[in-house]
């Protein structure tokens, strides 16, 4: 995007330009004539329409990712509860499913007060 001016107001200040290019058909810009300043506008309108398209269709395609990510993390969770609880916390197929191991696990250490 150009920089200072948001889309709508560069839209605005098109559309005044035509307004008052079209009261003074005198209005001279070199090489630019009214009918190919509205034809730029127009096109530009309709790539801007179809790139606010594209982002409605993306926004709704990652959230439709992040959904299924989660529907899957939480079977993965359901997963590693389950082995955890028929094979035990010490078995293989809970490490396998990416649990730590009861052995793995490092004792806790107590705290020593500070003095």
């Amino acid at each position: 995007m150009p920089k200072g001016k948001s889309f709508d107001e560069i839209l605005s200040d098109a559309e005044r330009l035509v307004r008052v290019w079209t009261a003074n058909e005198d209005l001279a810009l070199g090489d630019v004539t009214l009918i190919s300043f509205q034809t730029q506008v127009a096109a530009w309108k309709t790539k801007r329409e179809s790139v606010e398209a594209l982002r409605t269709q993306l926004t709704r395609g990652v959230d439709e990712v992040n959904d299924q990510a989660s529907a899957i993390r939480a079977i993965n969770t359901r997963a590693l509860s389950g082995a955890r609880a028929q094979y035990g916390p010490d078995s293989a197929q809970y490490a396998q499913l990416g649990g730590t191991r009861a052995s793995e696990r490092k004792p806790r250490k107590k705290k020593t007060p500070k003095s």
